[in-house]
């Protein structure tokens, strides 16, 4: 299988040479090139470079050292951002049933708390990105921590709709979306064949997080009550968080004067393909982790408990899905083993109309849960592999993210408005259907990418 080699994923340097080229250039191996010291610079981000002036960003791509204990602590950093954004939204349902029941919200208002929330956890992104790609990455990191723990301290005071609005969907939505990216991008710094391992390992944090904390809230409510469940939650927020607030750390050059918007990936039409189907997969992938619960209670297949514990065993899935399958992602391609899973997608949706049991529900879900997993692992792997510099990793993903921001916006309406009309079949078709045409989609772009070599590892 050939090989497709990107700049940011492979560590090709500026003149298009690779890492053993620029040790030739200069005469030094790579661990004398780059004596990693930590310079701060820019409000506490870190620029691990004895001659930071000395150096680009492409010859620090072209050094990274793919392991030891320095990379595998930032994988550690990305797991807690992952526990802290994705596995806090996860849990959602449970605060939805809470608010419908306690304090009487409407189904549709209440869904549109978590509705935003999960807006701004993507749409932020595009904010943070250049943030980023400036050096600004410590900023980010405590700004975010501050915002998420504080909505989440201020929701356990909240008991009118405005106040759920302000802290939880304005103030952890936007804490999330600050910092959620950042596993990805600071990884891709760090690692280069074993990045779709690392990112995985990173990105099952979304996972853990959907299972524990919805425990720890259905353990503790009955006991002590809603305000110190959540405050509980809270103080574990915080004592995950410090981590990557301690020693998360990028290595990158800020670039000076960076654009807010990169325009030239409005002309990056591989780019540009791959969002579009993106954007219509993610139409219907999260539809059935909102409704599987509810369709087996109301379709008498499962109890409630029985239903809450297969979204747990979704998102255990998910957790497992992000890991294993990276194993060999390095050998076939991030890109293509993103579509195989893309495929899976699609296929597990189709067959949630055919679950009519406990056991065919279970098995559906968790299957649905792992390749649902693998894609969110390594869709931020793919963007990155789809960017031509280095020193704009993180506003591509700022783009990218904020650009599918409106499909996660817009997903639990659509699917809403399905189910009142065409019931639990319309629901499984929409998610069949809009991950379908998604995976097509960006199968033009991987072949757009390679020229239609369909055989080429990318």
């Amino acid at each position: 299988m050939t090989d497709v080699k990107p700049s940011c994923l492979e560590g090709i340097d500026a003149n298009g040479t690779d890492s053993e080229s620029a040790v030739e250039r200069t005469g030094a191996k790579p661990a004398e090139m780059v004596r990693f010291t930590a310079t701060p610079e820019k409000n506490g981000a870190t620029v691990e470079s004895e001659n930071a002036s000395q150096l680009d960003q492409a010859t620090l791509m072209a050094t990274r050292p793919n392991g030891g204990w320095k990379a595998w602590l930032q994988v550690a950093c990305g797991f807690s951002l992952m526990f802290n954004t994705y596995g806090l939204i996860n849990t959602f349902g449970i605060y939805q049933n809470y608010y419908t029941e306690q304090f009487r919200f409407d189904p549709s208002r209440a869904s549109l708390i978590g509705g935003l929330q999960s807006f701004l956890l993507f749409f932020a992104n595009g904010a943070a990105g250049p943030l980023y790609d400036a050096g600004y990455t410590r900023l980010l990191v405590v700004t975010g921590t501050i915002l998420i723990v504080f909505g989440t301290m201020m929701q356990s005071l909240c008991t009118e709709y405005w106040q759920f609005i302000l802290a939880e969907s304005l103030c952890i939505g936007f804490g999330g979306g600050l910092t959620s990216f950042l596993s990805p991008t600071v990884l891709s710094t760090y690692f280069t064949t074993l990045y779709p391992l690392a990112q995985g390992i990173a990105a099952s944090g979304a996972g853990v997080g959907g299972i524990i904390l919805p425990i720890v809230y259905r353990e503790l409510e009955p006991k002590i009550g809603f305000p110190w469940t959540v405050r509980v939650i809270g103080f574990i927020l915080l004592a995950t968080l410090l981590l990557p607030v301690l020693f998360l750390q990028p290595r990158m050059i800020p670039g000076a004067g960076r654009k807010f918007i990169d325009k030239t990936a409005f002309t990056d039409w591989p780019f540009v393909v791959f969002l579009c189907g993106n954007f219509i997969y993610l139409l219907g992938a999260f539809t059935p982790f909102f409704y599987v619960e509810v369709y087996a209670v109301q379709n008498k297949i499962a109890s409630a408990d029985l239903g809450f514990y297969i979204i747990s065993t979704m998102n255990a899935a998910s957790a497992i899905g992000r890991i294993l399958p990276n194993f060999v992602s390095s050998y076939i391609g991030p890109f293509n083993m993103l579509l195989l899973s893309s495929i899976s997608t699609f296929v597990f949706a189709f067959a949630f109309e055919g679950a009519h049991n406990v056991a065919s529900l279970i098995v559906v879900s968790a299957f649905y849960g792992g390749v649902t997993g693998l894609f969110f692992a390594l869709q931020p792997v793919v963007v990155i592999g789809l960017c031509p510099d280095p020193k704009l990793i993180g506003t591509r993903v700022g783009i990218a993210l904020g650009f599918i921001s409106f499909a996660v916006l817009a997903s639990n309406p659509i699917a809403g408005a399905i189910q009142s009309r065409g019931g639990f079949v319309g629901v499984w078709l929409w998610a069949g259907v809009t991950t379908a045409v998604g995976t097509g989609v960006m199968s033009v772009s991987r072949l757009m990418k390679t020229k239609s070599n369909f055989f080429m590892k990318v």
